[in-house]
Parts: C-alpha cells; structure tokens; sequence
C-alpha cells in the first residue's frame, strides 16, 4: 500500500479509538491528482443539515488538553494565562519536537503539511522568497506577508517565555524556521473552540443560555504573522507583565487544532457543510444536500484569493466569491496632483483636516472615516462608501480650488470651507446622488489602477492547472483585475448594482451650493460692508 493511503487509513484507525464518530456515507479520498490532496468526499447521497461527524473535545489539541499539561501538569495554568497564538505555538511545537514519535497525535501529524511534505507544501506568504513575492505585484497582499512580525513572535517566544518562564528545556534549539512552520499550521487549520460553559466565567454562561444550543465554528481568523490583538501596539518585544494579555482563561473561546474537520476542503462557492459544537462534542453538519461522488466543503470566511493564499497557501482556481481589488490612497493622492490643480502638499493637509472632521463627527451612527489606506473594490461590483467618498469630496475640492484658492486661505478658513464640503458631499452620497466630475475621476483613477497589473491579469482563468507558487500569483492577480474591471464599469456599479441606483448631477449645482456661504472671516467682512452702505 502507497504510504499516502497507509497514513490515511492509520488516521482513520486513530480517529475511530479517539472517539470520532464518523458517517458512513463519507470517506477520506485521495486527490492528489487535482492537486487538493487529501478530501473527504461523500459516498452516498446526504440531505441538508445530516451529522457528517462528530469530534470529542479529547481529541483537540489546545492549552487544555496536550502533552504539555499532561507532562507539566503545573504549567497548565501559565499556558492559559497566554495568548492564544502563544500559547498553541507552544503546545504544539511541544509535541513536535519534544514528544515526537510518542506523541499521542502522531497519527494526525502524518497527514498534516508539517509531516508529509512529499504531498504538501506550506504555501502561505511567509514561506514564499523574495523573487517569488515579486510574481504578486502590485497586489496589496504584499504589504500584510508578516515576516517582521513573525520574527517579532518568536523573539517574544524564545528563549523568554518558553525557555525562562515555562522552562521547557526540551525546546531548547528550536529555530524561526520551526515557528514559521507551526504558526503557518495554525493559520491554515486551526478553530476557535468555545470553552464548555462550566470553564467559563458565570456572565458568560447566562449569555450562551440565551442562545442556540449549537452554534456555527470559526475557522481561526486571526494573522499568526501579526501575533495577538495587542501585538499592533507592541513594536518591541513584550516585557515581562504583557505575556499574560488577552489570556485565553479569559476569553471563553481557546485556539485549537481538530482532526478531520481540517481534512474538508475549502470552497467560498461550494461550501455545504459547517463545523458546529455542542456541550461534549464539536459536529460537522451539511448545510445542504450533498449527492454521492461530491466533495464535502467548508469555509474559510469571506476572503478574497489574495487572502486565502496569504493565510492557507492555496487559491480557489476561478475566483473567490469574495474577491476584490485594492486601491491605495497613494495612487488617488497622485491622480489628483496629475490631473487637478491640487498640490502633494494640499492634499495631505486635506487628508489631516478629513481626519480631524471624521474624529469630530458626533450627529451620525458611526464615524465616517474617510481617509483610509487602500479601498476594496469588489467582484460583485460594490465598492466600499469610503472610495465613493473621498473621490467625491476630493472632485469638489479640485473644482473649488479653481476659484477660491483653497490652499491659500490661512488655517481655519480653510477648515471650514473643507467641512463644508465633508458635510455636503455627505448629504449627497446619502441621497444616492453623485457629480459627473466623480464619475470621470473614479473612472479614471480605477484604469490607472487597472493599467498597473500585467497582462496575464486580464487573462480568462485556467483550468486544470497544476498549482505552482507561480500559477498561484496569477490567480490573485486575475481576481484583483476582475474585480477592478467589474467596478470601473459606472452604470453596472452605480446604477444597476448591488449599490443601488444613483444620480448623477452637474457639479456647478453642488458647488454653488456649497460656496453660497463664505469662511467665517469673509462673512464677517460681508456684514460689516453691507451695514456701511445701510
């Protein structure tokens, strides 16, 4: 027997005296040859909302329940007091190196990427050269890879923690290399596991009553590369008395490897079946009917290609459902300094004066916050209001200045006046109207964008391709295209679309509406002249 198919059948057997349940109308497959490698496909017909499996919390691997405590019983507590990504890390990294062949979990460690790197290939970002990294410009994702934020994980790991706080010796060498590897393992498999109510806290326990008695599994979201919630605010590493932040003891919730429901492929468009738990078990359930000879598919939320390839090392061959492209502020700021009479100079002062209205904004649901990095531009012809925004208030300000000279009014004239605006092109996008200046202008500025991309970006899909890392970057950047493309098409996008329908008016309109009303000085200096001449 093949050693893939002798794995796959000892997980099995591992599986079965761990206490799984499994359904017999699915099986674990080998598709090797369409380039998925292990599936798990259904071999009877499966109607909607039928239990596929169901996995005993023994069978996890987390802070609660590894070799780890089970060796160091003492650390238990230090284990739950860290960070999830700390702290699954550790435990398994634990099991890898220190426990190897006896590790109980042996059997599912075969069929995982970290052990058979014959069939598999940790593909996300982190693990991609230089040279390969240059296939995926001018992609966005290349500023989100993490490698500086992965080397900062690990100096905060080891020696400090593993090897001083926990003092596991037996982790004694472990290498970046050893981390980027678990931490890519976790990215790609991992869940968040809630805690059954009697570990967590008695506020807690009275809202999950409130609920439904199963609830849907998050596939882990978090970015392994840029470590905890907290780690964005920590630009060196951790002292002592921040190791212990957003502990899992007190989350509710703990960061786990499950066997099985890791061998479901992923598929935004053909997912039919979602992880779920109960008090005792977790349980794969099909969403809808599943006929015999097809593939059993989770999901990995809403990501677009670039995202699934950054965070799982794979891409969905015709797209995500949820695919989009990105355009940074960088190229609108140099659209309009090309294009308008707004200066380089003007338009970050504009951006620090949006900046301040947006903070101040206290009469609206939610902050409007404009000025933004990038803005995501959807396959499905949506664009984020944000886009919709600054290109429209940035249009307006190009017409104004014409006249008025904006960038030479002192500071607080010119605050108002852009306020003015801010408030106007607010009242006008609510009303699903826009100008005709904002239309040339996003046009424009999306086949700018567009014209940044290779050729083989404007390519059809392939099928049947054999997934190299090379191929792999080409599918993101035919998805971010398509997106851009699908976008740039004004009246699919604002006016038949998922947007809604709007208007679009003479810009003069507007701007006679906004300039009817001077800076405060000017219109100080109107009142005086008329009393004089009264």
């Amino acid at each position: 027997m093949p050693k893939f198919d002798e794995d796959s059948q000892k997980f099995t057997t591992w599986l079965e005296s761990s206490g799984v349940t499994i359904s017999p109308k699915i099986a674990i497959v080998d598709l090797r040859d369409q380039h998925q490698g292990r599936a798990v496909v259904a071999v009877e017909d499966i109607d909607a909302d039928e239990v596929l499996y169901s996995i005993p919390r023994s069978s996890l691997i987390n802070v609660t329940n590894c070799s780890l405590v089970d060796d160091h019983p003492h650390l238990k507590e230090k284990l739950q007091k860290l960070g999830h990504w700390e702290g699954l890390i550790t435990v398994l990294l634990y099991e890898l190196k220190a426990k190897k062949e006896n590790s109980k979990w042996l059997p599912y460690f075969n069929v995982l990427p970290i052990n058979d790197k014959e069939n598999y290939q940790l593909n996300q970002l982190v693990h991609w050269s230089d040279e390969e990294l240059k296939s995926l410009e001018p992609s966005l994702v290349l500023e989100r890879v993490g490698k500086d934020d992965s080397l900062q994980m690990f100096n905060k790991l080891y020696p400090r923690i593993i090897i001083e706080e926990l003092g596991l010796n037996e982790l004694e060498g472990i290498t970046t290399e050893d981390l980027y590897n678990v931490a890519s393992l976790i990215m790609s498999y991992s869940f968040d596991v809630q805690l059954p109510k009697e570990n967590v806290e008695e506020e807690d326990e009275s809202q999950d009553e409130e609920g439904d008695e199963e609830e849907d599994l998050e596939v882990d979201d978090d970015d392994v590369l840029e470590g905890n919630e907290d780690s964005e605010e920590q630009e060196e590493v951790a002292e002592p008395d921040d190791i212990y932040k957003d502990d899992i003891e007190n989350d509710g919730a703990v960061k786990s490897m499950v066997p099985l429901a890791d061998t479901l492929n992923a598929d935004t468009t053909l997912h039919n079946a979602s992880l779920n738990h109960s008090e005792g078990d977790l349980i794969m359930k099909s969403i809808k009917p599943i006929k015999k000879g097809e593939q059993v598919y989770n999901s990995y939320f809403d990501h677009p290609n670039s995202e699934i390839l950054r965070r799982y090392g794979y891409v969905e061959s015709q797209g995500s459902s949820h695919d989009f492209g990105e355009v940074p502020l960088s190229l609108i700021k140099s659209y309009f300094v090309n294009n308008t009479n707004l200066t380089g100079e003007f338009l970050d002062q504009i951006f620090s004066i949006l900046n301040d209205i947006s903070e101040s904004m206290e009469d609206v649901d939610e902050q409007v916050e404009i000025v933004l990095d990038s803005y995501d531009c959807y396959k499905s012809r949506e664009v984020i209001t944000e886009l919709v925004f600054i290109v429209q208030v940035l249009s307006v300000i190009s017409e104004i200045n014409k006249e008025e000279h904006l960038d030479t009014l002192n500071d607080e004239a010119r605050q108002k006046q852009i306020n003015r605006i801010f408030q106007k092109c607010y009242q006008l996008i609510e009303g699903k109207k826009l100008t005709n200046n904002f239309k040339s202008n996003f046009q424009k500025i999306l086949q700018t964008r567009l014209e940044q991309y290779p050729e083989v970006a404007a390519l059809p899909y392939e099928d049947g391709v054999a997934f190299t890392r090379r191929k792999m970057a080409e599918v993101v950047l035919k998805s971010e295209y398509q997106s851009l493309k699908n976008c740039s098409d004004i009246t699919e996008t604002f006016q038949n679309g998922k947007m809604g329908k709007f208007g679009f008016i003479d810009d003069g309109k507007l701007i006679r509406n906004i300039t009817k009303k001077r800076p405060a000085e000017e219109s100080n200096v109107s009142k005086k002249k008329k009393k004089k001449v009264q």
